[in-house]
């Protein structure tokens, strides 16, 4: 066999892993189903690793520990994809972090992503995390974001939540830093937090979704417009609330933990309304 694929040119670690992928699993192997489900699931979830695989298996049904789900997520040489382009290095938190979020509804976390459409024409993502489940609470995509259009998406926003944040943090863009917007947060009752110049990581939870969703959504897509793009982000969105196992939250989706939030405190979605 070395001999075989020196010939041709193939090492013998590539043959034997297409054989591996064309024959699939032996007949004698317990773990046959689960190895074929996360060879699907890796697939599909390609910046997804074995833990977060995990997660998921035993959701499907399958009763196995992480320690199966490694072993054979090695043995069958899967993998996280890297990341298409570098991640930004930040600095170390420098300054204790002021209006922590208390409860779900509490800190609303804003800012801008920006991509590329079919045509090179480049347009704006304003996003809305909570701090405290980690939701992706709403967004605005368009060519032109105005301050204007960052008030009608937080009235809307809270008009669907049941009540307004309690704190707005955001850099110094100039949309936040707007006499329109300070003016509504005023009106509503609602502090504006910014963030030191220059100083991304102290908006910590949005750069980390924003990782997130180039990383799953828009280094994959190519979009023909604006409004593309929304609908491409509704649906990711949607899969990324109640899907994604967040590690921080224990690994349990960000509506998930919500939920469980409110069952346990037995209280409304803390919104000043």
């Amino acid at each position: 066999m070395r001999l075989a694929c020196r010939v041709v040119g193939v090492s013998r670690g590539a043959y034997y892993n297409a054989r591996r992928h064309t024959t699939g699993p032996s007949a004698t192997d317990k773990h046959a189903s689960l190895r074929s489900w996360l060879v699907t699931f890796a697939a599909s979830h390609r910046r997804w690793g074995y833990r977060r695989a995990w997660v998921k298996a035993r959701e499907a049904g399958f009763d196995c520990g992480r320690d199966v789900v490694r072993r054979i997520w090695r043995q069958e040489g899967l993998r996280v994809f890297p990341r298409k382009a570098p991640k930004r290095r930040c600095l170390p938190l420098s300054t204790p972090r002021v209006e922590p979020a208390a409860c779900p509804g509490d800190v609303w976390a804003l800012d801008f992503q920006f991509d590329t459409d079919y045509h090179g024409k480049t347009f704006k993502i304003c996003n809305v995390i909570d701090e405290f489940t980690r939701e992706h609470v709403g967004f605005e995509v368009g060519r032109s974001i105005t301050a204007v259009s960052v008030i009608e998406l937080l009235s809307n926003l809270a008009a669907s939540r049941g009540g307004r944040p309690r704190v707005l943090r955001m850099d110094n863009g100039p949309e936040f830093i707007s006499h329109e917007l300070n003016k509504w947060a005023a009106k509503e009752g609602t502090v504006e937090a910014f963030i030191p110049p220059r100083r991304p990581w102290h908006n910590g939870f949005v750069e980390s979704f924003h990782n997130r969703l180039r990383d799953e959504l828009l280094e994959d897509e190519m979009f023909d417009d604006p409004a593309h793009a929304s609908h491409c982000l509704r649906l990711w969105s949607k899969r990324y609330n109640t899907c994604h196992p967040h590690s921080s939250l224990g690994f349990v989706p960000p509506a998930q933990y919500a939920k469980q939030w409110h069952l346990t405190q037995g209280g409304p979605q803390a919104a000043r309304s």
